[in-house]
């Protein structure tokens, strides 16, 4: 089971990135090899990475919200939940387990 902290971090992270008007989110490995949290705004990309212990369990959080299933890949989905008085709404595509996972904001 996810625990309440990782669902908060997925929400704070998609909230921050969609009050910033992100291009897009990306959950994947980074450039030093460890897996990361990027969303980018204009050319600039910011990094909301938590520690590589607890990744694993944001990665399952993501694709639990976004209601994947065990079903093959590639998977896209819809994330929309309500967070801080607004709605959170974000297409998320995997294209596989161990692939960058791409997610775009939906216009509110």
């Amino acid at each position: 089971m996810i625990e309440e902290p990782i669902k908060r971090f997925i929400l704070l992270v998609l909230f921050q990135a969609q009050q910033d008007n992100a291009a897009e989110l990306t959950v994947g490995p980074g450039r030093s090899g460890r897996s990361a949290i990027r969303y980018k705004v204009g050319d600039t990309w910011y990094d909301m990475s938590p520690p590589p212990h607890i990744m694993p369990d944001v990665v399952a959080e993501l694709g639990r919200l976004a209601g994947f299933s065990s079903r093959p890949f590639p998977k896209e989905a819809l994330i929309d939940v309500p967070f801080g008085g607004l709605r959170l709404r974000w297409v998320i595509r995997a294209t596989s387990a161990d692939a960058d996972c791409v997610l775009t904001p939906i216009e509110q």
